[in-house]
Formats: C-alpha cells, structure tokens, sequence
C-alpha cells in the first residue's frame, strides 16, 4: 500500500505568510517605479504642442509675413487649409485644431473671456484624452495653452492654487514667433527631468 503525500495545513499556511511578507516588500519599490500620469502626459501634451506650433508659424502658407508688422501667429489674414478658410482671433485655434488628432470635428474656440478655461468647455479634445484650452486672440499679450491631461477626471486643478498636490492642468505660454515655454513650477519640473518616473 503506498502511502499519498500531500501539502499540511502548517505548510500551506506558512508558504502564504511567506508569500504576504514578499509582496509587502515588493509593493512599495514597484510604486515608486511606476509613472506619475500626469507628468507623462503633460510631456506628451507638451511636445505636441511644440510640433504642432513649429508647423504653424513656419507655413509660410498659413502665416505668411504680410506688411511686416506681424511676426507670426499674430497674423490674421485669411488663409486657406484643407479647402476651408481660416481668420481673425480663432485662426490659431483653428489651424492647431486642423493638425492634431481631434475626437469630434466640433471645434470651440469661442469663450467669454481672455481665459479659456473660465468657460470650463475645452476647445477641443484630442484622442489621447488631453483636453486642450487654446487661447482666441492677435498673441498681443501673454497668450497660452492650458491642457487638462486627464479631461474630465478629478482633480482638473493646477498646482498654482498651492492646495493641488497632483495637478493635471498645466499651461503652455506661446510667443508669436512660435517660441514657447513655461512659467509653472510643476511644468518647469515636469520638462526639466528627463526620466519619466517620480
């Protein structure tokens, strides 16, 4: 008669403690591996916006030079894209939105106020889930990009109000010859830090 083997109570027990132990050690080095989101994102949202503003201002097409007094994404005169016409203060917002890979054709780039983000309703939104607040305006004044990097998810705050410890909305300051930077402390880190982990 053979006699079966088989596992104890003890040692079924013992094996799962062992396992709890590991994984309460292993837990706290793979959270601190994985990415903070909204710093990734705003990278993304960030060197989109790069691209896509470089490719403006330098179609001579769409931003031609004109009388000289324009130096760029200040000028509104009328242009032709994609066999729609494009003008006046939503021209930028147009043409950005005509370059990057929007959910709906619905473009909003009318708002209340100088700041878009006032309204709450973004101009627009791209696939990858970042909404984006264009400014409507001639760039005569300090003009920028806000981006919600995760839309509608809380906590759509930036961390400029001091009481948002993981912002995901961050601002991105254009020039009208197309320079860009930002003014943020949390986007100033974001950019700076070449790892995108935290």
């Amino acid at each position: 008669m053979t006699k079966m083997r088989g596992f104890t109570l003890a040692e079924v027990m013992i094996t799962l403690a062992v396992l709890g132990i590991l994984a309460s050690i292993m837990l706290p080095a793979v959270s601190r591996v994985r990415p903070n989101e909204n710093k990734v994102m705003f990278k993304k949202a960030y060197y989109i916006a790069e691209r896509t503003v470089s490719e403006l201002v330098n179609d001579e097409n769409l931003y031609p030079e004109g009388d000289g007094t324009h130096v760029g994404l200040d000028n509104l005169s009328e242009v032709t894209y994609n066999g729609e016409k494009f003008t006046g203060n939503d021209k930028f917002c147009k043409l950005f939105a005509e370059k990057v890979n929007t959910i709906n054709d619905s473009v909003n780039c009318v708002s209340s106020s100088s700041n878009p983000t006032a309204s709450n309703i973004p101009s627009f939104t791209t696939t990858d889930g970042i909404a984006w607040y264009m400014p409507i305006t001639d760039f005569s004044a300090d003009k920028f990009i806000t981006v919600d990097v995760n839309n509608e998810k809380k906590p759509n705050c930036s961390f400029a109000n001091n009481t948002c410890i993981n912002p995901d909305r961050f601002e991105i300051y254009i020039e009208p010859d197309g320079k860009m930077y930002v003014k943020g402390v949390k986007e100033k880190e974001y950019l700076s830090s070449n790892k995108s982990m935290q």
